[in-house]
């Protein structure tokens, strides 16, 4: 039998986990649960399509992967601590490291010695040049800086950025 990419009940596929050549790579986890992060994982239609995009993109400038963690739980609502990611239309993405390091143990602050602000404002700036995006969150005031207004600071946003799109059917 066909094995198909997991869809949740408004359409919704789950981000493909570990496709060969990607230029992504997954992470995260529900409740401190290993091996949950793909639960939260359902992305609106554009907002996959953007990831796919970014992706593409992100390959041609820099042979590291950048990380993936939440977007949403099956079906949208609440989990965890997240007041946001229920409509599929948010996803959290890693800094670049340095070194290169992957998976769920690559976490990596903006205080850290192996984050790679440059890298970072190159995949950021990935994000805000696309018209679907809305905002991005992330605390590193020199990115900020950098990129305009469309990069603010948000509480707990300095091992990550939160990308968001604009809401559309």
């Amino acid at each position: 039998m066909l094995e198909v990419q997991p869809k949740d009940s408004r359409g919704y596929f789950m981000l493909p986990q570990a496709p060969e050549d990607a230029g992504y790579y997954v992470y995260g986890m529900i409740g401190n649960r290993p091996n949950t992060g793909h639960l939260a994982q359902y992305a609106h239609p554009n907002l996959m399509s953007l990831i796919f995009y970014i992706e593409r993109e992100w390959q041609a400038i820099d042979d590291r992967k950048f990380g993936i963690g939440n977007i949403c739980v099956a079906g949208g609502g609440k989990y965890d601590k997240h007041a946001s990611h229920k409509k599929g239309i948010e996803m959290d993405c890693r800094p670049v490291r340095k070194d290169g390091m992957i998976g769920q143990a690559a976490r990596v602050s903006l205080n850290d010695a192996v984050y790679d602000r440059t890298a970072t404002t190159k995949l950021i700036r990935l994000f805000v040049d696309h018209p679907m995006v809305r905002i991005v969150y992330f605390n590193d005031d020199k990115v900020q800086h950098a990129l305009g207004s469309r990069v603010r600071s948000w509480p707990g946003h300095d091992d990550h950025f939160h990308v968001e799109i604009w809401e559309r059917p």
